[in-house]
């Protein structure tokens, strides 16, 4: 079968596989993306597909779109982030810093359901994005020049 990977903010490759696994896939994208397969980070539905385990493990059908985000040269691992997270002090939140403004302008009661209504709301419209509306959101604000103004209807 064929399955088509696709850069974020970049090009895209189509490669032929059977049930391989997700590292022999990666070693195909290398090839003709010229991107090492250890930088490599293959999504499927937004779902991080492990080296060692199989396509057919992820139910990949035919001519699926696969993403492809590549990892810093430098990236941490997961057990040195834990640690960096560990020895720096915590920063407040944006609900943290929310609190106290509709504290100034509704009762406690009030802010508090306030606060948890925005707190429903954003988790709603997060969890809506696909990889797409990240990618267009992320090139919008990194290039503001070449793009059209960011509109509330693009995260709704």
């Amino acid at each position: 079968m064929i399955v088509t990977v696709k850069v974020l903010q970049g090009g895209e490759c189509s490669v032929e596989v059977d049930t391989d696994l997700v590292a022999v896939v990666k070693q195909q994208v290398a090839e003709r993306l010229h991107v090492p397969a250890h930088q490599q980070r293959l999504l499927f539905k937004g779902k991080a597909l492990a080296d060692e385990l199989s396509l057919c493990h992820y139910n990949i059908p035919p001519n699926a779109k696969l993403n492809l985000v590549v990892k810093a040269v430098g990236e941490r691992t997961q057990h040195q982030a834990t640690e960096l997270v560990a020895t720096v002090p915590a920063t407040p939140t944006l609900w943290d810093l929310l609190s106290p403004l509709l504290s100034r302008h509704f009762s406690p009661t009030d802010a508090q359901v306030v606060l948890q209504q925005f707190q429903k709301d954003y988790e709603r419209n997060l969890h809506g994005l696909s990889l797409d509306d990240v990618e267009r959101l992320a090139t919008q604000l990194l290039q503001p020049s070449q793009m059209q103004p960011l509109s509330c209807a693009m995260l709704e």
